[in-house]
C-alpha cells in the first residue's frame, strides 16, 4: 500500500464548511499513484485550476443543467450515478472517491435515499479495497441527521481530527447554535436567610436558528407519517388540442422507479380523451379518469390542454377543493394562452418556442396544492417537490436567517412564511419561525409551529426543548416537563435539556430531582458555566452553602465574567459568616 497521509482502504466523511483542505488531501493520493474518482458541484475546469489536482483524477459534474461530458444528473442517484461509481471501483484494486456535494444530491432527491446510497457506495468501496471520502458542511444540517450519517463511517472529524488524531464514527459534532444557558435571577440587595433560599432563574433561551436549508429532516423509522394525509400531483401535463402534441411535463415522481406502462397507459388515456374533445368541438369545463389507482384531471383551453395526475387518498380533497382546483387551472390555461397565442394559433410543432410554460406548471402545481391544503383539517401535508420549489424554500428559508441575523424578525416570519406557503411541511421553516416568535414574546404562536414540527418529526430533541421552554414561561410547569422528558426519550444525551428540565422541577419544588437533572446535564458538558451556577443556586436553597459556593467557584473558573454567580456567592459568603461556619 502506497504512503499517504490518511490510511487507505477506509471510509471518512470529513467536516468543512468549504470544501478546501479535502481536495488537497484527495490530490495528495491521487498524484502518490492512486487512481481517484471526483464527483463535485465545482466546475471540472475550475476545480482542477483552483487545487491544481493530478491530471490523472477523473472527474465528474453534478448538474442538472449542462450537456457536456462527465457531467452526472443529480436525480439520477441510482442510474448513471451509481454505474459511473460501481464501473470505477471495480476497476481498480485500490481507488479514492471524493464525494463533494452530500448537501446539493439531498436537494434534488430525499435525505433517505441519498444515505442508503452513500451506505451502498461505502460498502462497495470497502469490498474493493477503495478509499471513499464524503465532504460535509456540518452547520447545514441538524445534529440528528449528521449524528446518523456518521455512523456509516470508518472515520469521521475535521481534517485536523482525522490527520492529527484516529477519528471516531460518532457522535458528530453539534451543527446548530447552542441554547443560551438559563441563569439565576440577580440579587439587588443581601437578602435574608429567607430570601437566600429562593432564588428563581430566569427563562431560558430557545434553541438557536438552524443556519441552512436542510432538506429532509425526516428519520427512516418516523410513524408520524401514517397519519398524514397520502396527497400528491404526480404529473402535470401541458397539451396542444388540435394536434395532441405534448408540450411540457412537469412531474413529481421518483423517475427512476416509473412504470412505463402504467405511464404510456395513463398518457394514451389523456391524449384519448383529449381528441375526442377536440373532434367535438366542445372543450371540457373540467373531466376526470381514473386509471389504475390514479386520479386524473382535465381541463381544456382554445388552444392547449391541462391534465393533472394525483396519487393517493384525494377524494375527499379533490371533491371539497373543486371550486378553487378549476379556477387555478382556467387562470393557468389563460395564463399560457394569452403568452403564446402566436405560436399556439399556428403551431408546427416546434416545442422549443414553448419553453417558457414549464414556469407556468410550476405555478400551478402550487396553486392546486394551495387550494387543497385549505381542506386538510388543519393537518400538515408531506408532498414531492420540484427542483424549482425546493429552491423557491431554500432561498426563502435562508432570507429569513439574514434577516433574524439583522434582528428584523417580523421581515424573517414573512420569509419563513413565504417558505411554508410552498412546502407546508418545511421544519426547518417551522422551527425557525417558533424560535423567532419565541424571542418576540409570541408564546402561543410559537408554540403552535413547534407542534407543527412536531407532526413533521417527532424525532427532533430540539423542538421538544423548545416547546417546554415556551410552556414553562406561560407557567405551565408540568407540561414543560412532560416535553422536556419527550426531548430526552429521542436524544438522552442533549444536556441542555436536562439544563432546562432542571430549571422547571426547580420552580416545581421538585429539588432532588432538580440536582439530578443538572447532574446528568454536566456529565454531558461539564464545561456548561451557566448549569454550575443555577446547581449552586439549588444547594443555596437547600442550605447547603458551602458546596453552592463550589459550584459558583467552577462557574467563574469556567466563565469569569458571569456576574451572577459572584453575586451569589457573595451572598453565600456572607450567610456563612453570619452563622460563624467561616
Amino acid at each position: 500500500m502506497r504512503q499517504t497521509t490518511i490510511d487507505t482502504g477506509l471510509n471518512y466523511l470529513i467536516y468543512e464548511e468549504k470544501t478546501d483542505q479535502t481536495f488537497k488531501i484527495f490530490d495528495e493520493v491521487v498524484k502518490s499513484g492512486i487512481p481517484g474518482l471526483c464527483i463535485t458541484t465545482l466546475y471540472p475546469k475550475k476545480l482542477k485550476k483552483l487545487y491544481n489536482l493530478s491530471e490523472e483524477a477523473k472527474i465528474y459534474w453534478l448538474s442538472d443543467s449542462s450537456s457536456e461530458p462527465d457531467t452526472l444528473v443529480p436525480t439520477r442517484l441510482d442510474f448513471e450515478i451509481t454505474r459511473v461509481i460501481n464501473k470505477f471501483l471495480k476497476a481498480h484494486e485500490e481507488s479514492i472517491l471524493l464525494l463533494d456535494g452530500f448537501a446539493y444530491l439531498t436537494l434534488e432527491n430525499e435525505y433517505d435515499k441519498v444515505r442508503k446510497f452513500i451506505k451502498r457506495t461505502n460498502d462497495l468501496a470497502s469490498m474493493n479495497g477503495g478509499t471513499m471520502i464524503v465532504s460535509l458542511n456540518p452547520s447545514s444540517f441538524n445534529k440528528e441527521t449528521v449524528t446518523t450519517l456518521s455512523r456509516d463511517f470508518d472515520k469521521v472529524g475535521s481534517v485536523e481530527e482525522i490527520l492529527g488524531k484516529p477519528a471516531q464514527p460518532e457522535p458528530a459534532p453539534q451543527p446548530t447554535p447552542q441554547p443560551v444557558a438559563p441563569a439565576p435571577s440577580p440579587q439587588p440587595t443581601a437578602p435574608s436567610p429567607a430570601q437566600y433560599t429562593s432564588p428563581q432563574p430566569v427563562a431560558a433561551t430557545p434553541q438557536g436558528l438552524r443556519i441552512d436549508a436542510p432538506l429532509d429532516m425526516e428519520t427512516p423509522d418516523m410513524e408520524a407519517d401514517d397519519d398524514l394525509p397520502d396527497l400528491e400531483i404526480e404529473d402535470i401535463y401541458l397539451i396542444h388540442r388540435s394536434t395532441g402534441t405534448l408540450i411540457q411535463r412537469r412531474t413529481w415522481r421518483d423517475q427512476d422507479l416509473i412504470d412505463p406502462d402504467l405511464i404510456g397507459g395513463m398518457f394514451q388515456a389523456i391524449l384519448d380523451f383529449i381528441n375526442n374533445s377536440f373532434a367535438s368541438g366542445e372543450a371540457s369545463d373540467f373531466s376526470r379518469i381514473d386509471v389504475k389507482g390514479y386520479i386524473i384531471l382535465i381541463a381544456d383551453g382554445e388552444y392547449v390542454s391541462v391534465a393533472l395526475i394525483f396519487s393517493g387518498k384525494v377524494e375527499e380533497y379533490i371533491h371539497k377543493a373543486m371550486g378553487e382546483i378549476k379556477e387555478a387551472l382556467r387562470k393557468n390555461i389563460g395564463g399560457v394562452e394569452k403568452q403564446y397565442t402566436n405560436v399556439l394559433g399556428d403551431y408546427d410543432g416546434d416545442v422549443s418556442k414553448l419553453r417558457g410554460t414549464r414556469k407556468h406548471l410550476d405555478s400551478l402545481s402550487m396553486d392546486i396544492n394551495g387550494a387543497l391544503e385549505k381542506h386538510m383539517k388543519g393537518k400538515l401535508v408531506k408532498r414531492r417537490l420540484s427542483p424549482t420549489e425546493k429552491n423557491q424554500v431554500s432561498e426563502k428559508f435562508n432570507m429569513g436567517i439574514a434577516a433574524g441575523r439583522q434582528r428584523k424578525f417580523e421581515d424573517a416570519i414573512k420569509f419563513y412564511d413565504g417558505a411554508l406557503a410552498i412546502d407546508p411541511s418545511h421544519s426547518e421553516s417551522l422551527f425557525n419561525k417558533g424560535v423567532v416568535l419565541q424571542m418576540l414574546g409570541r408564546i402561543e404562536e410559537a408554540l403552535d409551529c413547534y407542534e407543527m414540527v412536531i407532526q413533521v418529526n417527532p424525532n427532533d430533541s430540539e423542538v421538544w426543548g423548545n416547546r417546554g421552554i415556551a410552556l414553562r414561561s406561560l407557567g405551565r410547569t408540568d407540561d414543560a416537563i412532560d416535553s422536556y422528558q419527550q426531548g430526552l426519550r429521542v436524544n438522552p444525551a442533549d444536556s441542555s435539556i436536562w439544563s432546562n428540565m432542571g430549571i422547571a422541577l426547580r420552580s416545581s419544588g421538585r429539588i432532588k430531582e432538580a440536582i439530578e437533572a443538572y447532574d446528568k446535564a454536566l456529565a454531558i458538558n461539564p464545561r456548561d458555566a451557566g448549569v454550575w451556577s443555577n446547581k449552586g443556586v439549588v444547594l443555596g436553597s437547600m442550605g447547603l452553602l458551602q458546596e453552592a459556593i463550589e459550584c459558583y467557584d467552577k462557574a467563574m473558573q469556567l466563565d469569569p465574567g458571569r456576574r451572577l454567580a459572584a453575586k451569589n456567592r457573595d451572598i453565600a459568603v456572607k450567610e456563612l459568616e453570619r452563622r460563624g461556619q467561616i
